[in-house]
């Protein structure tokens, strides 16, 4: 009785510390170590969201902007270019609107 507690105990002890090896080699990228602090910023960065910016891109030509690129992830929609005076709240309304998220605007009334 006392061998096959010890069995037991022994097999879990070594189980044990297989699993806790494994965890050690999570941010293992081909081999290489990469720092934790890479490994979440690959993963939390916003992609691109090309539908996004061709919509608002066309809503805002629509409207006479022609001089305002845009940028678009999933998170954001960034407007860039020049506009005529008294123009900046629509270039927004526009923006907002057809991105349906936060607006970047970087854009400059000439």
């Amino acid at each position: 009785m006392k061998i096959r507690i010890l069995t037991i105990l022994s097999l879990a002890a070594f189980l044990f510390m297989v699993g806790c090896r494994g965890a050690a080699n999570s941010n293992t990228a081909n081999g290489n170590m990469m720092n934790g602090n890479s490994m979440t910023n690959s993963m939390t960065a916003p992609m691109a969201d090309n539908a996004a910016k061709n919509a608002v891109e066309a809503a805002l030509r629509s409207k006479g902007f022609n001089d305002v690129t845009v940028e678009a992830t999933t998170t954001e929609v960034t407007i860039r270019g020049t506009i005529p005076k008294g123009k900046m709240a629509e270039v927004n309304q526009v923006a907002q609107e057809t991105g349906r998220r936060k607006v970047n605007n970087q854009v400059i009334e000439k």
